[in-house]
């Protein structure tokens, strides 16, 4: 009988044992996560991080034909036609047209059927006190009345009168060039952040090489839109063939040219054509910076 009192017993503690809460266990003590710093967060000295390209918002070739026939109804009326003279800030349909011409043949031929919703497009045609750098969305038309300033090259403006006369494909010319061009990567130049161009034409192939990039300018390099120095020349001063516009609208513009955005510049009422510059007028010569290909 003893026997049997003694296995019970023991049975009891062991059911005891194993029947035991958890919660009356001490608490497991976790050690924290290991901290990754990421580079760019520091003194400067390491790259900057790398960041994921957003994509960009494209349109299809057929919706772009349908959807030309709303923006021209709307912003291009017939009245225009006949006598009318459009708005002032308008961006002229001719040099419109020639534009789409070039978003036609590049993103529309050869296989490919869509291209950037929202293109720029230049007028140099006007004075450099009026804006004349267009956002333009093809999907609604969005941005054909609403231009902002850009300055041209020097070498296209040898007599200094703020209009651009002269367009070259050629180095050191200091001129701006006519024609489509895509957008390429940003880097950081003497002029901050900055936007490579290449060229897709005979008459601005040589972009990228000539260092011709649409940047803006630090608040101490105010030579271009300065507000003292535009009062008492009644102009922006130039480039030495960049697109430059505003710290404001730097982004802005970036973001929609930069790794294959479209960008056309040309002029409203005349051929869109290259002229070479007259090499007796070729006065200016290059002070950006650092030799071997500064930014222009």
């Amino acid at each position: 009988m003893d026997h049997i009192l003694v296995i019970r017993f023991f049975a009891l503690c062991a059911i005891s044992m194993v029947a035991s809460p958890v919660m009356a266990q001490d608490p497991e003590v976790l050690a924290p996560p290991a901290i990754i710093f990421q580079s760019g967060t520091g003194d400067g000295t390491a790259p900057a991080p790398a960041v994921a390209a957003i994509r960009r918002a494209e349109v299809d070739c057929a919706s772009l034909e349908k959807n030309l026939v709303v923006i021209n109804a709307h912003f291009y009326p017939v009245e225009f036609e006949v006598g009318n003279a459009p708005p002032r800030r308008l961006l002229d349909r001719g040099l419109f047209e020639k534009a789409l011409a070039g978003y036609r043949n590049h993103f529309c031929n050869f296989g490919r059927f869509a291209g950037p919703a929202i293109i720029v497009i230049v007028d140099f045609a006007k004075h450099s006190s009026q804006p004349r750098l267009y956002r333009v969305d093809l999907r609604d038309g969005y941005g054909l009345d609403a231009p902002i300033k850009v300055a041209h090259g020097i070498g296209s403006d040898p007599d200094d009168d703020g209009f651009a006369n002269f367009f070259s494909n050629v180095q050191e010319s200091l001129t701006s060039s006519l024609g489509a061009a895509l957008g390429g990567e940003r880097y950081v130049g003497i002029n901050g952040v900055s936007l490579r161009l290449d060229g897709l034409e005979p008459s601005n192939s040589q972009m990228r090489a000539r260092d011709i990039v649409v940047h803006s300018y630090a608040p101490e390099r105010r030579r271009y839109f300065n507000a003292d120095l535009v009062a008492e020349r009644g102009r922006p001063g130039s480039s030495e063939g960049c697109f430059v516009v505003e710290p404001s609208k730097r982004d802005w513009i970036l973001y929609t040219l930069e790794n294959g955005g479209y960008l056309f510049s040309g002029l409203s009422g005349k051929l869109s054509q290259a002229v070479d510059v007259p090499k007796t007028q070729i006065v200016f010569a290059p002070g950006t910076g650092a030799s071997g290909g500064s930014p222009r």
